[in-house]
């Protein structure tokens, strides 16, 4: 089972910040999990909030404020006062720092009603980093974003989030059309049927947000290929049962 840090490792670091990325290598993670979005000036970044109050110094939503005014604003002190310089990341400058043996699950986040063409981006940076092929995964809630990458870019690994349960998963992939790598369930609504049926059609399941040994045991049990946690030193026994 593998071992993905959520948001980094959130639970030790304030999220989507190099240092909760550093601290998750140091516990030695399998992966992380990170958000991107749009900035105002069109760089896409590191964050989770389609607003800036709840994890910076900032006030307004995202997409309104530009990367210079993002690279002022304090992304650590909600969290501590030893995390006050932390600062907001470009997905270029989150490659340098995630190393290509580990799995990077890149969430994108968009409002529902918003086509800002995120996608193409994420495509475009990856493929500069050459990190196409590689451990990348894309996933969103939004799944035409899912479908858009699978046109953009068929080689690269796209999984389809999900925050309740599909009764047919197999045929809502079919009938969508969807090309996908693997599933990302939220924990009280996945099942051993999802999970074994997953393996069976080659579909990977990693199950978030983890952060109870005896849920990840029983997952394990159940097949699942990875949880995405907050905290990943709690599951090395996990990993090596």
């Amino acid at each position: 089972m593998k071992i993905i840090a959520h948001r980094g490792a959130s639970g030790y670091a304030p999220e989507n910040t190099r240092a909760s990325i550093f601290k998750g290598l140091e516990l030695g993670c399998d992966g992380f999990e990170v958000d991107v979005q749009l900035a105002g000036s069109g760089e896409v970044v590191v964050f989770h909030d389609f607003t800036l109050e709840r994890t910076t110094s900032g006030r307004g939503c995202i997409r309104d404020v530009n990367l210079y005014d993002l690279k002022k604003l304090d992304l650590g002190s909600w969290f501590s006062e030893g995390f006050k310089d932390e600062r907001i990341m470009t997905l270029e400058e989150l490659l340098k720092i995630v190393p290509e043996n580990k799995i990077l699950n890149i969430e994108i986040k968009v409002r529902y009603d918003e086509v800002n063409k995120i996608e193409e981006k994420v495509v475009e940076i990856l493929k500069k980093a050459g990190r196409i092929e590689g451990k990348v995964i894309i996933s969103s809630f939004n799944h035409r974003i899912i479908k858009e990458i699978n046109r953009l870019e068929p080689k690269l690994k796209t999984g389809l989030l999900l925050k309740a349960e599909i009764l047919d998963i197999e045929n809502y992939i079919k009938i969508n059309d969807l090309k996908i790598y693997s599933i990302h369930s939220y924990g009280e609504f996945t099942g051993r049927k999802m999970v074994e049926k997953m393996n069976e059609i080659g579909i990977k399941t990693y199950i978030w947000t983890v952060n109870s040994v005896e849920e990840a045991k029983m997952l394990k049990d159940f097949g699942a290929s990875g949880i995405i946690t907050n905290y990943p030193d709690k599951f090395r026994e996990v990993r090596e049962i």
